[in-house]
């Protein structure tokens, strides 16, 4: 009786090895297969970067592309079993050229490759933003200040509050003097206060001192695609295009007309961005 228990426990052992094996056997094959899918797909995928355009002192920044990470993607599908495109995990490819490292050249645009823009405002000591936060708040649009030292010390608080809401601070110095103290000290404010990552110098012409100043302060220095003084709901719409980065002067006028601005912008299927974002590559 004994000796039968024992081939009747080695035979049920047998049966279970085989059928484990047979289901290891399966489960390995389509892994196997699912790995090959995810490495025959991957150039279906894959996004190559767009490198930035740059011409003499200028530069319009590229755009990073992506890839398919194989291993962590195989990783994450294996546990469903079946390819999912929901489930692949990316790896970036980077341009070759890279904003931080052309600081001494003039942004003159974001990237063309979408259909985004900045609106950028100059404020200086008698302006008061109340109405054009509002109408900001009202339309959800994050823009861009650029903004002098004597706006910065009266309203100090309001500056940190834009800055956490999203929008972005440039940095005008004293009457848009580069060499002044005042500007280390508001780019202090604005980058470690406000822990806004970067800081934006402003020129509406070439300046060499300008770009050199900057440069050498780690920081970017902006020309406008477009500057609009007058009459900004009817100019704007010949500026509006990829990338551009439009300059506003601030005033009632603009006050009056900026939410039909912004509603006509948008309407044409445009993100408005502050600088910030707008420029990431």
């Amino acid at each position: 009786m004994k000796q039968s228990f024992q081939i009747l426990g080695i035979i049920t052992l047998l049966i279970g090895s085989f059928i484990y094996n047979e289901k290891v056997g399966v489960v390995s094959k389509l892994n196997d297969d699912l790995l090959l899918e995810i490495k025959e797909s991957q150039n279906n995928y894959t996004q190559k970067p767009k490198e930035a355009t740059i011409k003499s002192n200028t530069i319009i920044p590229g755009k990073d592309g992506k890839k398919v990470d194989i291993k962590k993607t195989y990783t994450k599908m294996k546990q469903i079993g079946y390819f999912d495109e929901k489930l692949l995990v990316y790896k970036p490819l980077e341009v070759k050229n890279k904003l931080k490292n052309n600081k001494d050249k003039y942004i003159i645009s974001a990237n063309k490759n979408e259909k985004t823009l900045s609106l950028i405002f100059k404020v200086t000591n008698n302006i008061n933003l109340n109405n054009i936060i509002s109408i900001l708040n009202k339309t959800n649009t994050k823009a861009t200040f650029f903004i002098d030292n004597t706006f910065l010390e009266k309203n100090n608080n309001l500056v940190i509050t834009l800055i956490k809401e999203g929008h972005t601070i440039g940095n005008l110095s004293k009457k848009e003097d580069y060499t002044h103290s005042d500007f280390v000290w508001m780019k202090t404010i604005i980058t470690k206060t406000g822990k806004q990552k970067n800081n934006y110098c402003y020129a509406e012409n070439k300046n060499k001192t300008t770009l050199k100043s900057c440069s050498i302060q780690n920081s970017y220095t902006i020309i406008p695609t477009a500057t609009i003084k007058e009459k900004p709901y009817i100019n704007i719409k010949t500026e509006i295009k990829k990338g551009a980065l439009i300059s506003l002067e601030t005033n009632k006028e603009l006050e009056n007309q900026l939410e039909n601005i912004i509603n006509y912008i948008k309407g044409k299927g445009y993100q408005i961005n502050p600088l910030e974002k707008e420029l990431q590559e």
